[in-house]
């Protein structure tokens, strides 16, 4: 009888404990999204507070793609769909290297808590972009020369003010993060903090977490495995990496003092695969280009509009130009694509006409001209500048109607990967860690060749007669270009 009333106590209290539970799921209410390439999403209930913002909130008006969909009418996707199926993958990878596949000794040294922080640093790790995505960074560069900015800057500061505008700091201690948690995440993001340090918030024996999210070792990362899938769906060119393959055959081991993500060797053919699926993107969908040519208008459109268009103000009230406004979040967090384009087609000024002229022509279809055939300048060791200057000097000694400002170059440059020689591991069996090598992937890179870097001459004004002369004046400049290779390359032979 005894026993029986302990039982009977035992279930009550486990009845109220459960009661006890279901009081607090208002506030740790699991949150799945259905998403169209990962099904249903998880959401970790602090990754849902910092969704429910309006700095995250901003991302459903940035499109991925910039201005593609003039071009691919389906490319609509924005970054916020993007960072939460980033956060996704993030998670997904981390477990998938605990169990079952993982180093039975990585429970030991990888918790629950570093997942929460790869999670997080996936889901903002884009927070920093602007308007039409990579576009903005070109804006920046044009509006305010010799200013040096990034979207991963951006995506930092965004992230802090984020956190200290709707107070939720608690809440990260509340699910048990630290100062130096934050900082982790802040890595995972943007890579080291201090130019020419490492990472300082994980110790080795977590180095394999920093290789997830923002891979700076071999540019290989969950970002891309996301943007890649995700693009493609809207751009239909076709992809053959297989990532979920990618995750299964990846391991952790110790490798010089660290732990490193180690592919199995057979998974070399499927890697090289991802740099071939990254260069097409480019080429056929990404730097399309119809797309090179709408994203010079948008640049002019932002740049025309940048002194005079007032759509964002500081928190004193202060209107911030839009090229400044990355510097202050605050009227950052309130420019968007549709935002900026709007506020131009619906402006009314004299002093906004030649911007919204460019809108009209955009909605018209009547682009900017390609002029001539592009050309290579992959192996012409002058600077963009130079090229400029030249094209300048042949409009200045040899044009009729052309006028300054009429032709502008815009350039291409298309790789398998980043230039820089990155180093994946490999391993001939996960258990013999005594055969780990390398294979540089730049080595896999030149099973396929991709290597273009051109520019085109692009006229601005639409005019026929134009046109004409502008056809004769790229001509001279080709010449003069390919004179100039020649005289570069016979110095150093």
């Amino acid at each position: 009888e005894d026993s029986f009333d302990q039982d009977q106590e035992q279930e009550q209290a486990d009845w109220m404990s459960i009661l006890k539970k279901s009081e607090e799921v208002p506030e740790e209410k699991q949150v799945f999204i259905n998403d169209s390439v990962h099904k249903n999403i998880k959401v970790p209930p602090l990754c849902r507070k910092i969704i429910d913002t309006q700095q995250f909130g901003r991302l459903r008006g940035i499109h991925q793609l910039g201005t593609a969909r003039y071009v691919y009418p389906c490319a609509t996707h924005t970054r916020f769909e993007h960072c939460v199926g980033v956060m996704h993958l993030a998670g997904w990878y981390v477990r998938e290297l605990r169990h079952p596949n993982g180093d039975p000794e990585l429970g030991s040294f990888c918790n629950k808590k570093d997942e929460l922080c790869v999670m997080l640093a996936g889901l903002c790790h884009d927070l920093g972009h602007g308007p039409f995505s990579h576009l903005w960074e070109a804006f920046v560069r044009e509006a305010r020369p010799g200013y040096k900015w990034s979207h991963e800057d951006a995506s930092l500061r965004m992230f802090t003010y984020l956190i200290e505008e709707n107070d939720l700091w608690p809440l990260f201690l509340k699910h048990g993060l630290t100062e130096n948690d934050l900082t982790f995440i802040k890595e995972l993001i943007h890579g080291p903090l201090v130019e020419g340090e490492g990472y300082v918030a994980r110790k080795p024996d977590k180095y394999f977490l920093y290789e997830i999210v923002a891979n700076k070792v071999t540019g290989v990362d969950v970002d891309k495995f996301d943007y890649m899938v995700r693009d493609n769906r809207a751009l239909n060119i076709g992809l053959t990496f297989d990532y979920t393959r990618y995750v299964e055959m990846t391991h952790v081991k110790r490798h010089n003092g660290k732990t490193r993500l180690v592919l199995e060797t057979k998974e070399a053919s499927n890697t090289r695969k991802l740099f071939e699926d990254r260069a097409r993107l480019h080429r056929q969908g990404y730097q399309h280009r119809v797309i090179k040519l709408i994203d010079r208008m948008v640049l002019d459109i932002l740049l025309a509009a940048d002194q005079h268009l007032q759509i964002c103000r500081d928190k004193q009230g202060n209107f911030v130009r839009m090229s400044e406004a990355c510097d202050d979040m605050f009227a950052y967090t309130q420019l968007t694509d549709e935002h900026v384009l709007q506020s131009i087609r619906n402006s009314r000024g004299p002093e906004l006409a030649k911007a919204r002229e460019l809108c009209k022509r955009i909605a018209r279809r009547q682009l900017y001209v390609k002029v001539g055939e592009s050309v290579d300048v992959k192996h012409l060791p002058v600077k963009h500048q130079e090229l400029e200057r030249l094209l300048e000097k042949t409009v200045q000694e040899e044009a009729k109607l052309i006028e300054e400002g009429d032709l502008v170059i815009v350039k291409t440059e298309i790789s398998s990967g980043k230039s820089k020689e990155k180093d994946l591991l490999f391993i001939d069996s996960p258990m013999k860690e005594k055969r780990i090598h390398f294979v540089n992937s730049q080595e896999l890179k030149d099973l396929y060749r991709m290597n273009v870097k051109e520019v085109m001459v692009v006229l601005r004004p639409n005019d026929e007669a134009k046109l004409q002369e502008a056809q004769v004046l790229v001509e001279s400049w080709t010449k003069q270009v390919q004179q100039l290779g020649e005289q570069t390359n016979g110095h150093a032979d």
